[in-house]
Order: C-alpha cells, then structure tokens, then sequence
C-alpha cells in the first residue's frame, strides 16, 4: 500500500459497517472491521479496520482506527496505527498520531501530529487531482512564518527582542 490512497484499497467486503447522512448517533461504536462513516456521531469511535468519515460526517470524541480516510470532520483525539489521509473538504481538530499522514491542498488541521514511539513519521502532501474530490486551495500557514497580506507580500515582522522596533534614519 506504499504510496497509494486508502480509498484505492477500501474494497466492499465483509466486516463493513455504513453510517449514512441524516444519521446521528450518540454513544462509541467499536468493531473489529471497517466503518464508512457519513453521518454524525457525538462520542468515540475505534475499528480495526478502515475508517472512512464521508463528507457529510462529523465525530466529536476520540478516534482509533487501523487507518483514517477523513473527508468530513474529527473534534477530538486521533489515534491510528496506519495511515492518515485528510482529503481537501476535511477539518481536524485535534492531535493525531500514526505512521505516515497525507494532507490534501485545503485541508484543515488545528493539533500536533505525532509518531508511534520510536517510529518515523511519512509525511505527504497531495493536490487532489481527482475532479470531483477538487475544491479550492485555502491559505494555510504555519505557527511562525511572516503574516501576508492581501496582495501576497510578506507583512511587517515584529522587532527583534531588545530593540526598540524604530527604523534608524543614516
């Protein structure tokens, strides 16, 4: 499964479970296979299998998987044995850890990601070039860079620490 999308291996087998949109659950649901996921489910969620959080679902509670395909939206705690994938319409919020995460142009990620003790961690980042999965790139920046402004030119950074900020006129 090196470098590949989990969807491309998600087959229709047994041991899978379907949530569908208009369905809210509260409560934990675990299992042993996989969960596709496009409903709305406030408590915590672990399947040995694939998770796969559709469009149209939302998880307020911690998660477990094998593996994480996220499309829709996690508030809560991500702990996955495998790979993480967060499509470009999905949002966490929360701190992740697992082997090898892949985030799309787009997403939405507010947490620390961290490895399994020990491990490398695989880091990708992917532009969706499947039409129908497309959205538009949001600004995303990182704690640190320069702040920009609207016309894309770096802002005023803030003084160094023990001057005082004043330009000097020579």
């Amino acid at each position: 499964m090196e470098n590949q999308r989990l969807e491309d291996n998600y087959v229709d087998r047994d041991g899978k479970t379907s949530l569908h949109k208009h369905t809210r659950v509260t409560g934990t649901i675990s299992g042993p296979g996989d969960l596709f996921l496009d409903g709305a489910l406030k408590g915590d969620v672990a399947v040995e299998g694939l998770l796969f959080i559709g469009e149209n679902g939302s998880v307020e509670g911690k998660v477990r998987a094998g593996n994480l395909l996220l499309a829709g939206q996690v508030h809560g705690s991500v702990t996955v044995t495998g790979k993480v994938e967060i499509r470009s319409r999905g949002r966490a919020q929360g701190n992740i850890v697992c082997q090898k995460i892949a985030i799309a142009e787009g997403a939405y990620l507010d947490g620390e990601v961290h490895t399994h003790k020990g491990l490398p961690l695989a880091l990708d980042v992917f532009s969706e070039k499947r039409r129908e999965l497309q959205q538009p790139a949001t600004a995303f920046t990182f704690p640190g860079a320069p702040e920009r402004n609207r016309s894309g030119a770096e802002g005023e950074r803030a003084p160094a620490p023990g001057s005082s900020g004043r330009k000097r006129d020579r």
